[in-house]
């Protein structure tokens, strides 16, 4: 839904019951136009879809996100200052549940981390 759109992916590398990728973000995308005038910040919301988005490339399978453990926002993410996102990926899956564990960061700040429950749609 976001994907090529409100971002792209740069790189992405898997690995066993994980990845990493580089996202850049769209600063003149419409959603940070109204979040905020003047001030864009890459709402919360999004930085979420962004995690399942990028498992669900990972996984090959289309997922949603059933629970939210444990999310915090850290750093907010200003695409004229951080254009560039890291993203680091792990998960454990059980019968197309998957617990994943991720981050989203550039250098050493790190704006969002997420451990949560998705599942297969």
């Amino acid at each position: 839904m976001l994907l090529d759109n409100f971002y792209s992916i740069v790189k992405k590398e898997p690995a066993a019951s994980g990845g990493n990728a580089v996202i850049a973000i769209n600063a003149s995308h419409k959603i940070l136009q109204g979040h905020f005038p003047g001030q864009p910040v890459v709402p919360g919301v999004c930085m979420m879809q962004i995690v399942r988005e990028l498992t669900e490339l990972f996984v090959a399978k289309k997922l949603r996100i059933t629970e939210g453990d444990n999310l915090k926002f850290l750093s907010i993410i200003d695409p004229r200052q951080n254009n560039e996102i890291d993203v680091t990926l792990n998960w454990k899956e059980e019968g197309g549940i998957y617990i994943v564990n991720a981050t989203l960061f550039a250098g050493a700040v790190t704006f969002f981390k997420f451990k949560g429950t998705l599942q297969a749609a």
